[in-house]
């Protein structure tokens, strides 16, 4: 079967004629032998068009040979057989040349050994070899069964006759009609003569077994002219070396030539070719290791993009070799693995980084051991000395403010500290807060309540351990105003899986708030007694490493409130059910609510139960090696039918090793409790007793409304981020514009929060 795919009858006049084929050969015969002259041109289809060159039948049966080999060889054998032996009955029916009329018997004789017909193929072969002594099997399709059977039909076959000495040959006669054109000069579909003369010596290497340098010619013709049919042909060249990528990048640029021209033979070629490397290309992966944010990767001493590390890239079949370099613990670390890819294989390689010295320039042969049998990043790091702080004390102060046009004011200083060993995995905590709050709403003044000033003290501790994948968290919390007291308390547990790749986490914490109607006593009891409100909460999420350069969180959490939670000093405003309430305008002022309610003046009352449902995703991802993207979503409902969306991103750049930046959007919207009213009515029974609505509220947070929030900032850090002692300042600043839009007073609300803190860590 020749080497190559030969397409018939190619439109358009664009290849050479017959007569300029005479003049070619002629001028190609003064540099290349006769006897490889033939087989050149059984295969130059991917040059030029052979069948512009052929004579009589032989192009019609070279043509319908190389598309049966191509298109039925070796799925279709029986169809192949039949096909070629109706080639061979139209020659010698017709009459075909020598080298035409072999090119179907070697092709019968391989489709026949692939049958299992070793005697038939033997005589096909023979066959050939006496209608042409210098023929030869082709590069490719030829099994070890082939050539054995062709070896016999050459010991009964008359010898190849040696070709003629040079300058001995017999020149061709001149072209038809006219003298002979110049030499050098291109032939018709050619603009170059010398890419011409490259890509028939690539064809003349590539029937002789010289694959290298058959790519090498190829090449060269191409950077003198572009030609599809030429790089169809290195494209083929390059798949028998084994270099499947740029032979798929060849033929994929044959077929795009070949779409731009619209020429079906090169089309359907180029088709066939990309289909089938496609499908042999083997491709490789990698695992990289957690924890190293130095990380360099060379494939074959080609960079590999950390951020595409766990990608699949096409390769070549062969061996490779993969090299990383890093820091493990603070120590120099390399890899190296030589992995040899087999066609078709998806090899995966984990990057597993070990230190090439210690800190003193030695490595323990305790150490060396250790590390030679470890298979994770994670054992290997167990085998060295840890660089690790046996212990890290963290100490923060903070202070923070809210002011907004309802004339709310916070105060709030805090400090915190904790303890963690990252050795023996324990944590310790603790945090203090002040809140003092004024305020003088216009809420609270159409209820008659004078502005008010007081203080919020939170306390809270947490603490944990975690010796390996696993690890338990507890919390404690208490918050006490004059009137209010909340205990709270919490349990949680993690695990990595998966290389640390997947950490999921289950939480659940119980608050027990009392709530009162005056100052509490001197024993801390709160008096006079109003009710309590009990709370359940479960959170659930897992965090997954996507690359190294980003991390997903998403959860959901469920919480259960049970218990009374109106405000106790909330008085909600009555209207006549039929002359006023309806009428009552969104954001009436004080003085129109006071002038058109009723005398009464109910308390607040809340549904005593309430269940809450949320769930949300977090995505965090590096950019460009000094900056970092934030994305939140939350989605919530409860049994009140109060449903809810927040949005949050926040873009934090590193401007230098010691300051980040970033700015910050927010925007939360929700619907109304179903009980909420913008005017609620009273009616009178029969005997004058006034019914009041059994759930009422003043709260505008359960009306409609949507909060916009933007703002930012920053982080400076005071020491070297390599010394033992880390300490810095944080300034960060919101503006916040609400929206309500069913509620009486107000309508909108733009509040600012700033908070200035100053951390050490050593």
């Amino acid at each position: 079967m020749p080497a190559c795919h030969v397409d018939a009858g190619q439109p358009n006049g664009s290849f050479p004629t017959a007569r300029s084929f005479r003049y070619l050969e002629r001028v190609i015969l003064r540099h290349l032998p006769r006897a490889s002259l033939l087989a050149m041109l059984l295969c130059s289809a991917l040059v030029v068009a052979r069948p512009a060159w052929a004579a009589g039948e032989d192009a019609s049966v070279s043509a319908a040979v190389g598309q049966i080999m191509t298109e039925e060889y070796p799925s279709n054998l029986g169809p192949a057989k039949k096909k070629l032996q109706d080639q061979l009955a139209i020659c010698n029916r017709k009459g075909c040349s020598g080298p035409i009329k072999a090119q179907v018997l070697i092709s019968i004789g391989m489709v026949t050994s692939q049958l299992g017909g070793a005697d038939e193929a033997k005589a096909s072969f023979a066959g050939a070899l006496q209608a042409d002594p210098s023929a030869k099997l082709p590069t490719s399709g030829v099994t070890p069964n082939i050539k054995s059977q062709w070896e016999d039909a050459k010991k009964t076959a008359p010898a190849a006759a040696p070709p003629p000495p040079a300058g001995g040959e017999e020149p061709p006669p001149p072209p038809p009609g006219g003298e002979e054109p110049a030499a050098g000069r291109a032939p018709p579909g050619w603009k170059s003569y010398d890419a011409f003369v490259l890509a028939i010596a690539a064809l003349k290497a590539d029937q002789e077994g010289r694959i290298d340098e058959c790519v090498e010619k190829d090449k060269g013709s191409l950077k003198l002219e572009d030609q599809p049919r030429t790089r169809l042909h290195l494209a083929s060249c390059e798949a028998r070396i084994g270099k499947l990528v740029d032979a798929l990048r060849d033929a994929q640029k044959a077929l795009e030539a070949g779409l731009a021209k619209q020429d079906a033979g090169v089309m359907k070629v180029a088709r066939v070719r990309v289909k089938e490397l496609l499908d042999r290309i083997p491709h490789v992966t990698f695992i990289p290791p957690t924890g190293v944010t130095d990380l360099e990767v060379k494939f074959d001493d080609r960079p590999v993009p950390i951020e595409s590390l766990t990608k699949k890239f096409s390769v070549d079949p062969g061996k490779h070799v993969v090299k990383a370099e890093g820091s493990v613990n603070g120590l120099a670390s390399a890899f190296e693995q030589e992995v040899d890819v087999k066609e078709r294989e998806l090899a995966t390689i984990r990057i597993t980084l070990k230190p090439t010295s210690t800190p003193g320039g030695v490595v323990t042969e305790g150490q060396i051991k250790c590390m030679l049998a470890a298979k994770t990043q994670e054992e290997v790091q167990k085998c060295l000395p840890q660089s690790q702080k046996s212990l890290v004390i963290r100490v923060a102060t903070d202070v923070s403010g809210y002011s907004d046009t309802n004339h709310v004011n916070v105060f709030s200083p805090g400090i915190n500290g904790s303890l963690v060993s990252p050795t023996a995995g324990w944590n310790a905590g603790a945090h203090y807060i002040l809140d003092v709050v004024s305020a003088a709403s216009p809420d609270i003044v159409s209820t008659a309540s004078p502005p008010f000033l007081e203080q919020r003290h939170a306390f809270g501790a947490t603490g944990g351990y975690k010796p390996g994948l696993y690890g338990g968290q507890g919390s404690f919390n208490v918050s006490r105003e004059p009137d209010y007291l909340s205990v709270n308390g919490g349990i949680a547990g993690t695990a990595d899986l998966n290389d640390k790749l997947v950490t999921p986490r289950l939480a659940y914490s119980f608050s027990y708030d009392t709530i009162g109607r005056g100052p509490s006593n001197p024993l801390g009891d709160i008096t006079p007694y109003k009710g309590t409100l009990r709370t359940h909460e479960f959170d659930m999420g897992v965090t997954f490493v996507m690359s190294p350069t980003s991390i997903l969180l998403v959860g959901a959490s469920l919480q259960f409130e049970r218990g009374d939670q109106s405000k106790p000093y909330r008085y909600v405003p009555m209207f006549d059910a039929e002359r006023v309430a309806p009428f009552v305008p969104v954001g009436a002022t004080v003085d129109l609510v006071n002038r058109s309610r009723l005398p009464v003046r109910p308390l607040e009352q809340l549904p005593t139960s309430r269940d809450r449902y949320a769930v949300g995703a977090r995505y965090n991802i590096r950019i460009g090696g000094n900056a970092t993207l934030r994305l939140e979503e939350r989605l919530y409902y409860d049994t009140w039918s109060t449903k809810a969306t927040t949005t949050d991103a926040r873009y934090m750049v590193d401007l230098s090793r010691h300051l980040r930046v970033w700015p910050h959007m927010r925007l939360h919207y929700q619907s109304a409790a179903n009980f909420y009213q913008l005017a609620y009515s009273a009616v009178k029974d029969r005997d004058g007793t006034l019914i009041l609505p059994t759930y009422r509220t003043g709260d505008r947070e359960l009306a409609p409304l949507v909060t916009i929030t933007a703002g930012g900032g920053g982080r400076i850090g005071l020491g070297a981020p390599e010394g033992e002692t880390q300490y810095g300042i944080t300034v960060v600043g919101d503006v916040m514009y609400s929206k309500f839009f069913n509620s009486l007073f107000v309508t909108t609300r733009t509040g600012i929060y700033g908070t200035v803190a100053f951390d050490v860590e050593f």
